[in-house]
């Protein structure tokens, strides 16, 4: 084990302990895009924590149905699967086609998620799976906060442990202490086969512009850090707001 993969694993067991992200013999599905975050996530649970109740993994992967210049992505996750003995489901959809459809009535980046999770979430009933694991790390956190206040004019992020279904499954997000930056090069040192975007709306979103707009603010002022400033901000809210007359 790497000083790098043991630090991952050691925030994740500290998630874990302070939520209660994990009960014993728990069969967790991981979705997994592909991407550095989410492959990441699979390989640490898949590897075993010391300092957590034993469970299960089910690796999830929706094919968005994106076009591709050499199609068949989801077969290199495949065999990642299989090499890691892990059990595995992939679904393939039709979700960018409705998505990125000129009559849609809602942002593209909206209908995909909307979509993906419904398929994840049907999978996970299918499975008898209790949580649902997502590779959302601390940067996703900040910045989804600072994307509902800017435009949903409402103050709320996303919680490291949520219930759905009335309490059937749980979201839980075991990188809610890990920096995006750290899963990058982890997904270098671990080798893992990260797929490139297919997405034509990649570096196009709302998203991505508070990412550059913190990246702009954090370059004026390099003595206060400014991510880490914004998430523990969610641990103080101390609002005296008067209510709406």
């Amino acid at each position: 084990m790497t000083k790098l993969h043991h630090t991952l694993a050691s925030r994740i067991e500290r998630a874990v302990q302070d939520y209660r992200m994990i009960s014993e013999g728990d069969r967790i599905l991981v979705g997994v895009s592909g991407g550095p975050d989410s492959l990441s996530l699979l390989a640490l649970l898949a590897g075993g924590l010391v300092h957590a109740p034993a469970y299960s993994v089910l690796a999830v992967h929706i094919d968005m149905g994106f076009d591709e210049p050499e199609p068949g992505g989801w077969r290199i996750l495949e065999t990642y699967f299989k090499s890691i003995n892990v059990p595995f489901r992939i679904v393939h959809t039709e979700i960018a086609r409705h998505a990125l459809d000129r009559n849609a009535k809602k942002n593209p980046c909206f209908i995909c998620s909307l979509y993906r999770r419904k398929e994840i979430y049907t999978v996970a009933e299918q499975e008898k799976c209790s949580k649902v694991a997502y590779g959302h790390h601390q940067d996703d956190i900040v910045e989804t906060l600072l994307i509902n206040i800017l435009y949903g004019r409402k103050i709320s992020a996303m919680n490291p442990v949520q219930e759905v279904f009335q309490g059937r499954i749980q979201l839980i997000r075991p990188f809610v202490y890990v920096e995006e930056a750290l899963l990058k090069k982890f997904a270098v040192e671990d080798g893992l086969p990260v797929l490139p975007r297919h997405c034509p709306m990649d570096g196009n979103t709302r998203r991505q512009r508070v990412k550059e707009w913190i990246r702009t603010v954090q370059k004026g002022e390099k003595h206060a850090n400014i991510r880490k400033n914004i998430f523990k901000s969610l641990y103080h809210v101390q609002l005296d707001f008067p209510p709406k007359p």
